[in-house]
């Protein structure tokens, strides 16, 4: 690797990546899909398409481990504060904050500018100030406002003059503690002081399940016949969802299921059947193949996964 790929693990459970060159990366070149959990910095007040960080499931986490690709870091609590990271943190929302005054300016003029018309006859017997006092900063934005700079050729002096006192008033509703903080940014602390964490620290606690889970992930990340893009299966009351391809250009085609059995004692059932039923049911009305997967019988290696294909005949 040319670069280091740094995985933060929080509660031991999941792993979040900041850097947006190693998410491409991942994707790119080792198959890993993840889940997006920010919102996006321009558009933050919705929830459709999701931002930094990326979120990776335990099992991604711990093959990619092991073979090398990340580097997994726990960051040690609690953090002491700095003031030279205290200062840079203060410029930084300073400069975010200029920097949202000027986007959400020109929002508030297009907003003003398109109820113009309902705005003037409101306000045409209010008696108007001369605006030679306003802000600098207003007029540097109407000067770069192309809505303003067509729409005031055609307007009265009055007009104007009515406009920009609503244009003022609304800006300056605007301040510091309206901004919006982007949350998904990775720490620049000096001091932040970090644990390197190894595969099998993540593993020792597991229960039986998650660490078939993360046998069975390991098993189909590295089949050597076929390269599987691997992706959360809960949509489909499975484990996992397998594509042949970049999700970006197909369907899934599999729906894993991970089920124990020579870890459970012997008198109890693999799986309840009406549960068997439904997975199959599920799995025909998407279009994809149910598939079992657990370890092979006590005889073989328990590192040893079998696949147990289950389908639907309809009667």
């Amino acid at each position: 690797m040319s670069s280091e790929i740094r995985c933060y693990i929080f509660e031991n459970h999941h792993g979040l990546i900041f850097n947006p060159d190693s998410i491409r990366l991942l994707r790119e070149e080792h198959r890993i899909i993840g889940c997006l959990t920010g919102n996006l910095p321009e558009y933050p007040r919705q929830n459709n398409e999701l931002g930094l960080p990326l979120e990776l499931s335990l099992e991604e986490c711990c093959v990619l481990a092991d073979q090398q690709i990340i580097s997994l870091y726990q960051i040690l609590l609690p953090l002491n504060d700095n003031e030279q990271d205290h200062l840079q943190y203060l410029a930084e929302l300073d400069s975010e904050f200029q920097k949202q005054k000027i986007e959400n300016g020109h929002e508030r003029i297009n907003e003003i500018l398109v109820n113009r018309q309902s705005i003037l006859q409101k306000n045409l017997s209010l008696l108007t100030e001369n605006n030679s006092e306003n802000d600098s900063f207003i007029f540097s934005l109407l000067e770069t406002n192309n809505a303003w700079q067509n729409c005031s050729r055609t307007l009265e002096e009055y007009e104007k003059n009515i406009l920009l006192n609503i244009i003022k008033q609304r800006l300056q509703q605007f301040t510091f503690e309206y901004m919006l903080i982007k949350l998904p940014l990775e720490s620049k602390r000096i001091n932040l002081q970090l644990h390197s964490i190894t595969t099998e620290e993540l593993k020792k606690n597991l229960k039986l399940i998650e660490q078939l889970r993360c046998d069975i992930f390991s098993d189909l990340y590295l089949n050597k016949n076929q390269k599987y893009w691997i992706s959360n299966g809960e949509k489909f009351g499975g484990d996992y969802l397998i594509y042949l391809d970049d999700p970006s250009r197909c369907h899934s085609t599999f729906i894993i299921t991970c089920v124990l059995r020579n870890e459970i004692e012997s008198n109890l059932t693999m799986i309840p059947l009406t549960h068997l039923i439904a997975r199959c049911r599920v799995a025909v009305n998407v279009n994809k193949t149910c598939i079992l997967a657990s370890r092979k019988s006590s005889t073989s290696s328990s590192s040893e996964i079998e696949y147990l294909t289950i389908n639907w005949n309809g009667f």
